[in-house]
């Protein structure tokens, strides 16, 4: 085995120390080979020691390599550590230097699209497509060019020249050979002033032979942004009747061009269809949209119809709701109530969903129903015996448990009730009234999530996770949903696993999603390759990535685990965060944010909070580094200054505050210095600890790790500055740090002996709130021992 083999070997079982061995052997026989020194630099990247990874890799750059071995590792490290647009200079270098090298610039095509780099994946398709001049190249260089052309990063002039390029680019392709290569023509002649050329296209008898369902979508909007409304009604009623596809945009644009028409011919054959095909979904609710456009009173009629037949499905109230605002809110309730004809102890499943939508519509239309809670509960144990739940499997969705959801939102809404709950009350009777509905439906997901967030809320993590693990949420959707359980996790109860677990899909991220996008160039789904793009963008600049990755290296600080591999890169900074999070998902009747604000473990995080804390841990690292220290001071104190800074809770900012403090102490060090960090710190952490409160609450722990993890930063940066190579201190400053110290720890201490005491506390508080809360109206009808069982084996 050679001896690049074997330092490959050491990397893929992480054993970095024995493949930095075997380069340094390689390196002394040819200490110039750059490819040696690229492995070196791309080793110690994956050992975190970031600032020497970088300074090698640029010094290797400097040298201009153009071997695509070296190109590929130094890329990786630059992209990295330095960014996108250093990163990108190294191949468009190479290639000016070797044009004729086709693995090059392929090379070099394929570390853009693996950077996320449209605009050099542009530049690599024009260099392959010049130098190569085949027919793929220029398919991926249309691509590319629109690609930027729908790009957000370029400039509106830009996007104009890049769209013409594609376009001129067109000729070189034809004739079309794939219905992909149709869709990309149609995107390229989208973007361009020439809307008869596009309709042309679509049109063209040999464009139609794909029968895309892209192109069919593309052809209809084509002809609706042209306002060619006869053509508009013509194509929509081809695609419903001769297609006979039930699709509600065509039956949409049908309905709105007849309006426009007011023609009696082609409003008949409307009026006639919308007769004929009542009895679909798509149809029905057409005709529903169809009133709309004329009057109120024959939207009411429409919907009456419409609920008539799909009252018994679950869509019902989806498909209404936005027209039902302008109705009689009495008369609709009447009517919907009037559906429900059987009795709840002999229904099915379908008349159990003709009685959810109903209450639904009363939770939209009757916020000031006091009986609406204890009414959808005893609705809810009737619903228990019924045939609905006779066969039911364990992963079956129950339709009914909508019913106790409406009744939580309703509560945490602080919507009027006829037995008033007591807001110190309030949480835990919401919990047990999801709890009882999830005893008896394992995977209903919404129920698991608003037991997530409420247990977080109330400081009870093992709960939440318990609830959390049943969903199995996986790959993305840890990006969209994790945050319901690991908001402020290292201030709530610092844990490893959850949090790492959802931190590794971004790693993949990194890996799968070039991949794909190289797949699907080379395969010729080309209207894949900007979703793929996209996809890859959101998850690299996902804000959730960020939180986790500040939330794990604080974690690591408080369990006082080692950091090694969990530093924070500095050009992180630059990054426009973005917001893939859903919050939302919680309701299943109303998408107000304010519910889900309140019950929010603290303010919601957001990018200038992953920004603070990445300049935060980024001074404590560079403490000693009287540069760097400075630099990121100064952003941090602007941060600070002038952004409201709304994601921040006040003890989150005062600890910020108190490591730009700790900064000035370390540019100097005196007496004084350090006698004014002990007082602030001191007097900080007095307010902020002071409480003898045994109710539930996370701010009471994460007030309480934040001062802990403050502590730490603290002692730690004291004990660094003390042992500064090269220098000593004053003796009466080493005094005051050593004084300073030891007042921190014992403070530590007794923190760790207060959190003790409220966790004997809660244990009579749990026995009170149980004697308390079973005693409500709401609770009655319900399994007193589960309430028992709920709030006493809760791990406080």
């Amino acid at each position: 085995m050679n001896r690049t083999s074997v330092i490959w070997e050491a990397i893929d079982s992480r054993n970095y120390k024995q493949a930095l061995q075997h380069v340094a052997k390689a390196l002394k026989r040819n200490p110039k080979d750059d490819y040696y020194q690229a492995l070196k630099a791309y080793i110690l990247s994956l050992q975190r020691k970031s600032d020497e990874a970088l300074l090698l890799a640029t010094q290797i750059a400097t040298r201009e390599p153009t071997d695509s071995r070296t190109l590929e590792l130094i890329f990786g490290v630059i992209l990295d550590l330095g960014g996108n647009a250093e990163a990108g200079k190294l191949y468009e270098v190479a290639a000016r230097k070797k044009p004729k090298d086709e693995d090059l610039i392929l090379g070099w095509f394929w570390a853009m699209c693996t950077g996320g780099d449209v605009r050099g994946q542009q530049k690599a398709a024009m260099a392959l497509q010049k130098s190569f001049p085949r027919r793929q190249y220029t398919l991926w260089t249309v691509v590319s060019c629109y690609l930027l052309a729908i790009s957000d990063a370029v400039s509106p002039q830009e996007k104009l020249l890049f769209s013409t390029l594609a376009s001129r680019l067109l000729p070189l392709i034809e004739p079309v050979r794939t219905a992909e290569e149709a869709v990309l023509k149609a995107r390229v002649l989208e973007l361009l002033p020439m809307t008869d050329e596009l309709i042309s296209f679509l049109y063209d008898d040999a464009t139609e032979k794909w029968n895309n369902l892209e192109l069919a979508t593309m052809r209809l909007d084509a002809v609706v942004k042209s306002e060619k409304w006869e053509q508009v009604f013509d194509v929509s009623m081809t695609t419903v009747t001769a297609e006979n596809l039930d699709d509600f945009e065509s039956w949409k644009q049908m309905a709105y061009a007849a309006t426009k028409l007011d023609n009696e011919e082609r409003t008949n054959a409307l009026i006639d269809l919308l007769e004929k095909r009542h009895k679909t979904r798509n149809g029905a609710l057409a005709g529903v949209y169809y009133a709309s456009l004329r009057s109120t009173e024959a939207t009411v009629n429409a919907a009456k119809s419409y609920f008539e037949i799909f009252g018994r499905q679950q869509c019902a109230f989806e498909d209404l709701q936005t027209y039902v605002g302008a109705f009689d809110a009495q008369k609709w309730l009447a009517f919907v109530d009037e559906q429900i004809t059987l009795s709840i102890e002999n229904s099915t499943q379908h008349e159990v969903g003709i009685l959810v939508n109903a209450r639904k519509f009363h939770y939209l239309l009757a916020p000031e129903d006091k009986s609406f809670v204890e009414d959808n509960i005893s609705l809810y144990n009737k619903l228990l015996t019924s045939p609905a739940l006779q066969g039911k499997l364990e992963t079956d969705y129950f339709y009914g448990d909508d019913l106790i959801i409406m009744a939580a939102t309703w509560l945490l809404e602080g919507r009027p009730v006829s037995s008033p709950v007591p807001e110190e009350d309030l949480i835990i009777s919401v919990i047990i009234l999801l709890e009882t509905a999830a005893s008896r439906d394992k995977y209903q997901f919404r129920i698991r999530l608003w037991l997530t967030r409420l247990y977080l809320y109330i400081g009870s993590f093992q709960q939440a996770l318990g609830h959390y693990n049943i969903l199995s949420i996986k790959n993305i959707q840890m990006d969209v949903l994790s945050h319901y359980l690991l908001s402020r996790v290292s201030t709530v109860c610092p844990t490893w696993k959850p949090l790492i677990s959802t931190r590794d899909i971004y790693d993949s991220n990194a890996v799968q999603t070039p991949y794909h996008i190289k797949k699907v160039y080379e395969t010729g789904a080309f209207s894949q390759v900007a979703g793929c793009m996209e996809f890859g963008k959101r998850l690299r600049d996902s804000v959730n990535k960020g939180i986790l990755c500040v939330e794990a290296k604080r974690v690591a600080r408080i369990l006082g685990m080692k950091m090694d591999g969990l530093a924070i890169n500095p050009t992180l900074l630059s990054t426009t965060w973005k917001e893939n999070r859903d919050f939302s998902i919680l309701y299943g009747t109303t998408r107000e944010e304010t519910v889900e604000q309140k019950y929010q473990v603290g303010p919601k995080q957001d990018g200038n909070w992953v920004n603070a804390f990445i300049l935060r841990e980024t001074i404590v690292d560079e403490l000693l580094t009287a540069d760097k220290r400075t630099e990121y001071t100064s952003l941090l104190k602007d941060l600070l200054e002038k952004q409201s800074l709304e994601s921040l809770t006040q003890v989150e900012k005062w600890s910020l505050e108190m490591v730009v403090q700790l900064s000035a102490v370390a540019d100097s060090a005196t007496v004084d210095s350090v006698a004014g960090l002990h007082k602030d710190l001191s007097q900080r952490i007095e307010k902020y600890a002071k409480t003898d409160d045994t109710s539930l609450s996370w701010e009471w722990f994460h007030s309480r790790f934040i001062i802990v993890e403050t502590v730490m930063i603290v002692i730690a940066s004291l004990d660094s500055l003390v042992s500064i190579p090269g220098t000593k201190l004053n003796g009466k400053v080493v005094s005051a740090i050593v004084a300073c110290k030891k007042s921190f720890q014992a403070i530590a201490d007794k923190i760790k002996e207060d959190a003790k005491k409220l966790k004997l506390g809660r244990e009579k508080w749990a026995r009170d709130c149980v004697k308390r809360i079973s005693e409500f109206d709401i609770v009655k009808k319900l399994d007193v021992g589960l309430i028992s069982y709920i709030v006493c084996n809760s791990e406080y």
